[in-house]
């Protein structure tokens, strides 16, 4: 298991659709691009900035009930890829000392992994299979979007990397619920 961090909250190019970015600490420092519905990445924005919310959302009432209980979250791992599908377990301690996991889509266990302040960990499974190299980061997007590397001066640099990386990160502390609505709701 390799444990990672969130690198930001974006949206593809050319779409609506947030993308969950995670960046693998140390290591190979490689990314897994998530992509998962607003109101996970409204959960995440608020997360990320400590937002108080007058009513909770479903994550933050999803741990205060766990903690009700006795129980506590302790850790998110992202166990499989199974159809282009993330699957993860949520780790708990349970008030007699015993620890249980619960299965959970990977865009709530990551939502609520923020929440808690707990360990993200993947499995190297998962990683060697879906992750993209630090080089590709800057064009998540879709297989059209890689870089060719038959074509020169085509894959992104480390510092490019960074910078759209600290770039995510700008816009997810100043983004706020609202920016994750859709114009239905």
């Amino acid at each position: 298991m390799a444990v990672v961090e969130v690198a930001g909250v974006g949206q593809e190019q050319g779409s609506e659709d947030p993308v969950l970015l995670l960046r693998e600490q140390g290591g190979g420092r490689r990314y897994l691009a998530i992509w998962i519905g607003a109101p996970e990445a409204t959960a995440l924005a608020a997360a990320e900035v400590a937002a108080t919310l007058p009513r909770p959302l479903t994550h933050r009432l999803l741990l205060d009930a766990v903690e009700a209980f006795g129980a506590q979250l302790v850790g998110v791992r992202l166990t499989a890829l199974v159809d282009g599908q993330f699957h993860a377990e949520l780790d708990l301690t349970t008030s007699d000392g015993g620890s249980r996991s619960v299965s959970a889509r990977a865009s709530d266990a990551v939502t609520l992994a923020v929440h808690q302040g707990c360990t993200i960990e993947v499995s190297e499974d998962v990683l060697s299979e879906a992750a993209l190299p630090s080089n590709a980061v800057a064009t998540v997007g879709g297989p059209e979007d890689e870089p060719d590397e038959t074509e020169a001066g085509t894959t992104a640099t480390s510092a490019d990397v960074e910078d759209e990386v600290e770039a995510l990160r700008r816009a997810l502390s100043e983004a706020t619920p609202d920016d994750f609505r859709l114009d239905e709701e």
